[in-house]
């Protein structure tokens, strides 16, 4: 069937295309989710809507608000608490999701192999993933524990160490360790998302590689790699969203600390939310929180569409 340029082209009024859906064989489906999208929208705008209002005010716990314009905004550039809040949630972001990526593609052409007991080692590997974050960052601050810590016993008893390592009470180390326990904790949702990728790229390609002499990593890096990013950009947008919004895992591990060497947007706007009771700073902070997921989110699902309308 052909297409006339004029009515292809010619738009529809929103109007037209409300009575459309009305008078439609779909209009009973329609009819039962609006009430679904009408609660999705008022949970989902109206909060926006007032958050936004109220970084343009000075509103507290003891004060009802009175318009300030960008004065809130104004003081976000000289914060350096904030600034250096910024930098850290970028860095953790970029090396956990990097982290991520890597492993968890390594283990999913791992589990994608014939082994014996695949289904133990994938209820195993989703164990991780399922557990709750803050019931996850306690069980690791357990372990990260100075005195009586499962990590320094262990590094003691094989000889490894001489004094406990501050795992959590040192600026450096509490870095690296907010970062690893998050790898260990999604790693496992990247590996079964690369599993799905991977089980539907066409095997004719990658066997056709083999034939012409290919080696494995041959075949990994000019055949699997280049058909698998569209499932790595997915991967990367939906991980780079969810960790520079990441609260629950490092407010039970560090709280932010030692003094703010941990502390993430997310965690900063809490204390300034709900600690210091600074309702209008606390929703400028928020909404930069948003931009930057907006951002990363918007950046990737360009480039997942890029990747998928070009055939990669």
């Amino acid at each position: 069937m052909t297409i006339s340029p004029d009515v292809a082209t010619t738009p529809q009024s929103f109007g037209v295309r409300l009575r459309a859906m009305a008078s439609g064989p779909n209009s009973f489906a329609y009819l039962i989710i609006l009430p679904a999208i009408v609660l999705r929208l008022t949970y989902s705008i109206v909060p926006l809507v007032q958050t936004v209002w109220m970084s343009f005010t000075n509103r507290s716990i003891t004060n009802p608000g009175q318009f300030i314009g960008l004065a809130n905004y104004e003081f976000l550039i000289r914060d350096e608490r904030l600034i250096g809040s910024l930098a850290f949630t970028l860095i953790y972001t970029i090396v956990s999701v990097t982290l991520e990526v890597v492993l968890g593609l390594m283990l999913a052409l791992l589990l994608m192999q014939n082994l014996r007991g695949k289904w133990l080692s994938n209820f195993i590997m989703l164990l991780p993933w399922v557990m709750a974050p803050l019931l996850a960052a306690t069980v690791w601050k357990i372990m990260f524990y100075e005195d009586g810590g499962i990590l320094n016993a262990i590094l003691r008893d094989w000889g490894m160490i001489e004094s406990p390592i501050r795992w959590l009470s040192d600026a450096n180390t509490a870095r690296v360790s907010v970062i690893v326990v998050t790898v260990w904790k999604n790693v496992s949702w990247c590996a079964l998302i690369f599993m799905a990728g991977l089980a539907a790229l066409p095997r004719e390609l990658i066997e056709a590689a083999e034939v012409d002499g290919a080696n494995i990593l041959q075949r990994f890096w000019f055949v699997t790699l280049p058909m698998l990013l569209p499932t790595v950009y997915l991967i990367v947008m939906l991980r780079g969203m969810a960790e520079v919004q990441t609260f629950e895992q490092i407010n039970g591990l560090t709280r932010g600390g030692p003094g703010t060497a941990t502390e993430t947007l997310a965690v900063y706007a809490y204390a300034r939310f709900f600690q210091e009771l600074r309702y209008g700073y606390g929703s400028a902070i928020n909404l930069l929180l948003l931009l930057c997921s907006v951002t990363i989110g918007g950046f990737f699902a360009w480039r997942l569409y890029r990747a998928n309308r070009s055939g990669l």
